[in-house]
């Protein structure tokens, strides 16, 4: 026979020690073991008890790992596939069975929060919503079933918040740059390129007068006019200008205007 000799609390766990003629073991064992297979101190099992104790013991453990990675934040099917097989688990029914009990299971449900709060409060476009969704194992369907919901109103206006937060941290580019990195900003956000460009042009004038060209453009001469001298080149000094501040990004009418 094995008996329990020990049984000590350790956080929310407890670690019993099983002994017989020819062992001693110490397993570190939820509550809801001890309570389900009454592990206390000088109760005898047989061996055969011993090994489905064991066995519970080992499956309970990667349980109440993968139960504090389920409760960490929503997790869909596939994410908890990925981590029981890390873990080599075999049966997968056991551990899906009692997640869906607790209701930390539900793709349906994680799709309907994971697209209300990105579109409320990340504020991020329908693309990369998608994206981000179809990586985690949702089906289009069920994707589709919310993102289709998406407010026109809605999309504009987190376009314009990552336009006007974007805008904020630009000091003199030239007006093609800003335009350019406004752009690839709003569509790495997940917005649709024709529905960025239309708002992109429908800014020209604010774009203008943020890029502040010929401020711009005037540091940049400074510099290059540094450059020329010291290269001692053979190309005219409005040459070489005219070169690089269109290869910096700066319309040739600014340009041209200026010199």
């Amino acid at each position: 026979m094995i008996k329990v000799v020990e049984l000590r609390k350790k956080g929310k766990n407890y670690l019993v020690t099983f002994k017989s003629d020819t062992f001693e073991k110490e397993y570190l064992v939820s509550e809801d073991l001890i309570i389900e297979y009454r592990l206390i101190i000088g109760k005898e099992f047989t061996e055969e008890q011993y090994k489905k104790i064991v066995n519970a013991i080992n499956k309970d453990s990667i349980y109440q790992k993968l139960l504090k990675f389920a409760l960490f934040k929503p997790r869909t099917k596939k994410e908890i596939f990925t981590y029981l097989d890390k873990k080599q688990v075999e049966d997968y029914g056991y551990y899906l069975t009692k997640l869906e009990k607790l209701k930390l299971l539900n793709d349906d449900l994680y799709a309907e929060n994971y697209v209300s709060d990105s579109i409320n409060f990340k504020k991020i476009g329908p693309k990369k919503i998608y994206e981000d969704l179809r990586t985690k194992g949702l089906s289009d369907a069920l994707i589709s079933k919310y993102l289709d919901k998406y407010p026109e109103e809605l999309y504009y206006q987190n376009m314009a918040y990552w336009f006007d937060k974007k805008l904020k941290g630009t000091n003199n580019k030239p007006y093609l740059v800003l335009k350019k990195n406004l752009m690839t900003n709003l569509l790495t956000k997940g917005f649709d390129y024709e529905e960025v460009h239309a708002f992109i042009e429908s800014k020209s004038s604010i774009l203008i007068d943020e890029a502040n060209e010929e401020e711009a453009i005037k540091k940049e001469i400074i510099k290059l006019k540094d450059q020329y001298q010291r290269k001692e080149l053979k190309t005219s000094l409005n040459q070489y200008l005219i070169q690089k501040l269109l290869a910096k990004g700066y319309q040739y009418s600014s340009i041209k205007k200026y010199l």
